[in-house]
């Protein structure tokens, strides 16, 4: 079955180290991820390859629960997730600094298991959904470290 690619890209205004630290660590995923919560992993490791993580999605209305497996995690430069519970579906994670800034890519691939009018479904309302709830949780995450140090100028006035 043929794979939909969905990616979004944003620059943050923050260090890689300080993106990576946030970003990376599963305990900070519902805080800024649209559509998915109840992250909690289901495998001893909590880091790196092996680790699995439950969670849940609104997709299409629809709730489903999910678990995905940590692939090729290597520190402050990415990993790829692997479904293992739910439908077929991947993701891959690049972080890139770049000087006091910071480029995340988020790449979603995914089938939509439904026969003939499938491609249809997908162009009119997967594909659009996913494109929209990925970039909206990556400036959910710009705003994290983008609002944070104007929050603590006006607290510090």
């Amino acid at each position: 079955m043929p794979m939909t690619k969905v990616t979004a890209t944003v620059e943050v205004n923050a260090s890689l180290d300080d993106v990576w630290a946030f970003a990376s660590d599963w305990r900070h995923w519902d805080s800024w991820w649209d559509g998915v919560s109840g992250f909690r992993p289901t495998t001893e490791v909590t880091r790196g390859d092996g680790t699995r993580y439950a969670y849940r999605a609104w997709i299409a209305g629809l709730t489903l629960n999910l678990e995905t497996e940590i692939h090729d995690f290597v520190e402050k430069v990415g990993w790829r997730g692997v479904v293992t519970k739910g439908p077929p579906h991947r993701t891959q994670w690049l972080f890139e600094g770049k000087g006091a800034t910071t480029r995340l890519t988020y790449t979603l691939e995914y089938s939509l298991p439904v026969p003939v009018i499938g491609p249809l479904l997908d162009s009119l309302f997967m594909r659009p959904g996913w494109q929209h709830r990925l970039e909206t949780s990556l400036r959910n995450l710009k705003r994290h470290f983008e609002v944070r140090p104007e929050r603590a100028r006006m607290e510090g006035s």
